[in-house]
């Protein structure tokens, strides 16, 4: 497993990009409950957006192009996997919203693995990575904390945190390494974009095409 932080990762403008086009479409964040699905949960308070990209507009300079494009080109430069765009989950643009230090249901996200955690081998077409853009910072609280591994991560403006959860030798999952918490935000507002990346996906088999057990849906209801 990897964590790390890369500065200036992303520009202002691509910030303002990603926000204008979440706007629409921006919902209570949810969680995945095991089965391919999600629902809301206490464990998790924010607001959401998932962002297509249109990679048709990729050599016009779009922004949002452009910024996904760097995010692959990072995943490949950390790890063995020639990860395509094809087939991978939307970009994700994710706000959180303080409320002062007296409200009792901050926005917050508690303990979690983006992927497996177990130590067991890697399930096809399942999350292996995840990137963390940090577009707004909030001027209270907001850090990402990986408990077992004793990082705490203070966001700052246009910096991005990237963490990986496999062994590209075993190719097993680590075991909690990566868990790890949204803090709560207590004044300010925390503005993202996530992008969790996907192993074993392209544009015949995209990440939704397969449930949490690395099994193609179309197969698993054959069997």
């Amino acid at each position: 497993s990897k964590i790390h932080t890369v500065e200036n990762f992303l520009t202002e403008d691509e910030c303002k990009a990603v926000e204008e086009a979440a706007k629409p479409t921006l919902h209570d964040a949810t969680v995945a409950d095991g089965s391919g699905g999600s629902h809301k949960s206490d464990s998790r308070k924010a607001k959401q957006a998932g962002i297509k990209v249109h990679w048709d507009k990729e050599a016009d300079g779009d922004l949002i192009a452009r910024l996904s494009r760097r995010v692959y080109d990072y995943v490949n430069h950390v790890l063995p996997f020639n990860i395509m765009e094809d087939g991978q989950e939307d970009l994700m643009s994710i706000q959180y919203f303080g409320r002062g230090p007296e409200e009792d249901q901050p926005d917050r996200y508690m303990p979690h693995c983006d992927g497996d955690c177990n130590g067991m081998l890697f399930k096809p077409g399942n999350r292996m990575a995840t990137i963390v853009m940090y577009c707004e910072i909030p001027k209270v609280g907001g850090a990402t904390n990986f408990r077992n591994s004793g990082i705490h991560i203070k966001p700052k403006q246009y910096a991005a945190t990237f963490f990986s959860y496999i062994d590209p030798g075993t190719m097993k999952m680590d075991d909690e390494f990566t868990e790890h918490s949204g803090c709560p935000v207590v004044e300010g507002e925390k503005k993202i974009v996530t992008q969790w990346v996907r192993l074993g996906v392209d544009k015949e088999n995209p990440w939704n095409s397969f449930n949490t057990l690395g099994i193609k849906h179309s197969d698993a209801e054959n069997q």
